[in-house]
């Protein structure tokens, strides 16, 4: 092979491999900080993915000089963002309140058009430098920010009631994108969306339900009180929803990568990609979760 050949793709099987083994080391993170009684554990990881999500976002769709001071206001929201969070939790023992969402989103509205004035409007790029910062952090700072807003959900007296509702959250998910795959490689013979991700199948798409069903019926066998505030009905419920929630934030992060002509957002995962390919599908799902848990305990 010459210096200049490209690489040879990998096997699906050793794709398949190295999903495997990412997803197992991150459990191993969840698994301990359970384990420990340690919700700071999960809350720093929260904020470390959220972060460099946030990174790789605006990597993406970084163009120009001007569009840097732009970047740099998404990213210092970003940051402000998760310190203020990781602090109230580790302080506090609860989520920071909802205005801390607000403020970001003020904080990214005020600040995009402020920086606007430093330079000659350029028409229609000037407006989608705005909409890239603001969109960055609603999609990569306040979306995850719900995983933590989950872990303190009208915990238990131990706290834990919270972190198994994560649990639950990441399952459903990430079993739906695991059985979205294994269903595609064996199976997949009809193309769903060819035009944003010529990968994905119908017959993937039912793995991915099977998945998510899967996942919350383990769970509710395994530790159902854990789970309060849900019950069975309430997870064959959840399950196909957040099944469908998951595959559109799948196919969100390919429209990201296909209108900015990347294959994957990073290299941080074997088999993965960056961390926007790991989390994609929980940023769509977490505020979704969320909002299901605050209408039945209303």
């Amino acid at each position: 092979m010459t210096p200049d050949s490209p690489a040879p793709t990998p096997s699906r099987r050793r794709v398949f491999v190295s999903r495997l083994l990412s997803t197992l080391i991150l459990w191993a993170v969840i698994a301990a900080a359970v384990q420990w009684n340690r919700p700071w554990v999960l809350v720093l990881l929260t904020g470390f993915f959220g972060v460099a999500g946030a990174f790789e976002y605006y990597r993406l769709l970084r163009s120009g000089d001007h569009a840097r001071s732009f970047t740099l206001l998404g990213l210092f929201i970003c940051l402000a963002y998760w310190a203020t969070m990781t602090w109230w939790a580790v302080r506090q023992h609860s989520a920071a309140p909802m205005w801390l969402d607000l403020a970001a989103l003020t904080g990214s509205v005020h600040g995009a058009f402020l920086l606007c004035y430093r330079h000659q409007l350029e028409g229609v790029v000037t407006l989608q430098r705005i909409f890239h910062t603001v969109f960055g952090v609603v999609y990569t700072v306040i979306f995850f920010g719900f995983i933590v807003r989950l872990m303190y959900f009208k915990p238990d007296g131990n706290g834990m009631t919270g972190l198994f509702l994560v649990i639950f959250l990441v399952m459903v998910t990430k079993f739906s994108d695991m059985g979205a795959y294994a269903f595609g490689v064996l199976f997949g013979r009809h193309k769903m969306i060819p035009h944003i991700s010529p990968a994905k199948s119908w017959e993937g798409l039912g793995g991915a339900f099977v998945g998510s069903f899967s996942a919350a019926a383990v769970l509710m066998l395994l530790a159902p009180h854990r789970l309060e505030p849900l019950n069975w009905a309430h997870a064959m419920v959840l399950a196909p929803v957040l099944c469908a929630t998951a595959v559109t934030g799948d196919l969100a992060e390919s429209v990201l990568k296909r209108c900015t002509r990347i294959k994957d957002s990073g290299h941080k995962f074997p088999g993965i990609g960056g961390i926007l390919d790991l989390t994609d599908s929980l940023l769509f799902t977490a505020p979704v979760f969320y909002f299901y848990l605050a209408a039945i305990t209303a």
